[in-house]
């Protein structure tokens, strides 16, 4: 009888955010995963900072800013059985990182894995002026090059086409928003697979990504002064042999 081979991957840190997980018998394998289990299934505004960073997330620092969030929270996914990161903001901004160490090789593989619902976002935003880049969701990842630290920020906005890439403002020139599938329905969770270096590349040009050094998560609002509203039901990365491109 031949039995399909299971490899169990290191753990790229002792937190809780990246679980021992095997090959399924179509050959993918799970990295990593935004785990939210918790005891009671929710974590409240005011104890989500100590729960992220014992979890080994870090806010986004700028200047003399951290990006902790204020508003955010754990709870119930609608039906589903594990809860959600339920990201909102008023007249706020929200970022955290998680640092892979040691990184991942991006390859031609890597895949990452989205569902997630916007339910309210700020009217007016455009994320080619720093002024108005507000959006509800965004998933950075950020690449270790051979000559630059480059982020790429998988992102839901409806002030942009689906599948085009957008600029930045912001200095360094080192951030390109991707943007996500237009959604179909504000009650429908959007859920996904991309492809990681061909997006890279898209973004960025022919050049190889290197390493995958950090992934992070952030809602704002705060450039135009309304509130969002999203919820994180899955975010994770995999390695497919035969990940599509775009």
């Amino acid at each position: 009888m031949l039995l399909l081979p299971r490899y169990i991957l290191k753990a790229i840190s002792a937190c809780a955010f990246l679980v021992l997980v095997s090959g399924d018998a179509l050959g993918e394998t799970e990295v990593w995963r935004l785990d939210l289990s918790t005891d009671s299934g929710e974590v409240p505004p005011e104890a989500f900072s100590a729960w992220m960073e014992t979890n080994g997330f870090k806010p986004f620092n700028w200047l003399l800013f951290k990006r902790r969030p204020e508003y955010w929270r754990i709870g119930p996914c609608d039906d589903a059985p594990e809860p959600c990161l339920i990201m909102q903001e008023k007249d706020s901004s929200s970022h955290i990182i998680y640092p892979l160490e040691p990184s991942l090789a991006v390859e031609d593989t890597l895949v990452v894995e989205l569902a997630y619902r916007v339910e309210v976002q700020a009217e007016g935003a455009s994320l080619d002026q720093k002024d108005r880049e507000d959006a509800p969701l965004r998933i950075f990842l950020s690449f270790r090059t051979k000559d630059d630290l480059l982020h790429l920020a998988l992102t839901d906005s409806a002030a942009h086409a689906a599948g085009t890439v957008v600029k930045s403002e912001r200095k360094p020139d080192n951030i390109r928003y991707y943007m996500l599938p237009d959604r179909s329905d504000a009650d429908v969770y959007q859920a996904g697979s991309y492809p990681v270096k061909t997006i890279f590349q898209k973004a960025f040009g022919p050049a190889d990504p290197g390493e995958l050094v950090a992934i992070g998560i952030k809602s704002d609002s705060n450039n135009l002064g309304g509130e969002s509203l999203a919820y994180l039901k899955t975010l994770r990365l995999v390695r497919q042999p035969f990940a599509e491109t775009e």
